[in-house]
């Protein structure tokens, strides 16, 4: 029996209590269970304070990152691996 796929919701309910936030930091920790941990912070005199904790299932990361590479046009390749030369 196929799995189905989840259906993304109608509509969107928007919380417009909620602040907005500048950040320019983003920590990722990618766990073994499908989930990954992303971090934001904003960089101030005394260091890097945290903003947000997320934790996001690997499908819905990567339509986040489709989408945020759609908007700013920016689709980066994926970069080579170095082979290593056989030793001599």
């Amino acid at each position: 029996m196929p799995v189905k796929k989840k259906a993304t919701p109608d509509k969107v309910y928007t919380n417009n209590n909620l602040p907005i936030i500048y950040v320019d930091a983003l920590n990722t920790t990618r766990r073994t269970d499908g989930f990954n941990y992303l971090s934001f912070a904003t960089s101030t005199p005394a260091g890097l304070m945290e903003q947000v904790r997320i934790m996001i299932e690997d499908e819905s990361l990567r339509v986040l990152l489709d989408d945020i590479c759609q908007t700013i046009n920016y689709f980066p390749k994926k970069s080579k691996k170095k082979q290593k030369s056989p030793s001599k």
